[in-house]
């Protein structure tokens, strides 16, 4: 019995030291799975962490790791928003990786000035003439049933500059006191004030993505429409883009009353491509905003652009894009071109009544 007690004691101390061996391994191995798993939770951010110190912070920020885990702090949440924006097709145009020079050249936008009365510019097959228009009626007539004319902004974010600007400035801006919407808010104002009930409609279609913002801004149209069923004018407002492969803007600019005004540009859609049926209703409209706007601000009209598509326009008879200046232009004079757009149109309007 000793014996057999002394075999199976030793037999035991051997098991022992196995089992310790596969702890000691099995130790070894859920390290290493930690060690694994803990670096490929932040690969990603340290991937992007370079992009995010050079794009977004503009110098090293300590313990960015744990910020951008906790995102607690307003700060931080700034730089997420940025960040996860980043490889979208984002309007704010957000600068290169590389570091930017500490003084960069300033550059003015190339003037130029417009004035061809009533000519049409037209991109399409149809064979017509503002001249034949101007004395049409119009199929609406406007009344007190609440608002009159609807302004939306498919791009919603188009801005303009300043005098001088840097190269490659962005043309885009998310801030509505410096981008297309204040150039519609000064619209308004004046329709207001001739007695014309005007609804608004700020809605952002073109960021984060700037593609469909013409079916997001359809749907805003009819949403509203339906919720304002007085509405006869839809005015989508606009700013035009013109810029040389210098990087020069060009700004479309004349004088009136001793004042630096942008140029206008109304563009009217056609059914070259899909249906719009009633899209000469548009374009009398457009015809007699033309002459009326030659009538009271002479220069102030580029040619009405007469397209293919059609832009949102079959919705309504009396739907236009108005371009308001390019981005070469300065915020100031485009809310003049604006206000005086927008009295050309009200003179218009009030004749229909």
């Amino acid at each position: 019995m000793r014996i057999k007690g002394t075999k199976m004691i030793v037999l035991t101390k051997h098991n022992l030291i196995l089992i310790a061996l596969l702890i000691v391994i099995s130790i070894f191995c859920i390290v290493a799975v930690i060690s694994i798993s803990k670096t490929k939770s932040t690969v990603a951010f340290n991937d992007y962490k370079p992009i995010i110190e050079t794009e977004l912070l503009g110098k090293k920020e300590e313990n960015i790791l744990e910020k951008w885990k906790s995102k607690k702090t307003k700060v931080q949440n700034s730089i997420l928003k940025s960040f996860f924006n980043f490889n979208e097709n984002n309007p704010q145009n957000i600068e290169s990786t590389k570091e930017a020079p500490i003084k960069e050249e300033l550059i003015s936008s190339e003037i130029k000035k417009v004035d061809k009365g009533m000519q049409l510019s037209n991109a399409t097959n149809f064979d017509v003439n503002p001249y034949d228009f101007i004395d049409k009626k119009l199929k609406f007539k406007m009344d007190n049933n609440g608002a009159q004319i609807l302004i939306v902004h498919t791009h919603t974010t188009e801005s303009y500059s300043e005098n001088e600007y840097p190269k490659n400035s962005p043309d885009r801006n998310l801030d509505n006191e410096k981008n297309i919407v204040a150039v519609g808010n000064a619209m308004a104002e004046i329709f207001e004030k001739n007695k014309i009930s005007t609804y608004h409609d700020t809605t952002v279609h073109d960021y984060p993505s700037y593609n469909g913002a013409y079916q997001r801004a359809e749907q805003t149209i009819r949403k509203d429409i339906k919720n304002n069923s007085g509405i006869k004018v839809v005015l989508d407002v606009h700013r035009d883009g013109i810029t040389k492969d210098d990087g020069t803007k060009v700004k479309l600019l004349t004088e009136i009353d001793k004042k630096k005004v942008a140029q206008v540009m109304l563009v009217v859609g056609t059914n070259s491509n899909l249906p719009h049926d009633n899209w000469q209703e548009n374009f009398t409209l457009a015809s007699k905003i033309q002459a009326k706007a030659i009538e009271l601000y002479p220069s102030l009209m580029r040619p009405i652009n007469l397209r293919k598509e059609r832009f949102n326009e079959q919705i309504t008879t009396g739907s236009l894009i108005v371009e308001i200046g390019t981005n070469g232009n300065t915020l100031e004079e485009a809310e003049e071109a604006g206000k005086m757009i927008a009295d050309a149109i009200s003179k218009v309007l009030k004749e229909c009544e």
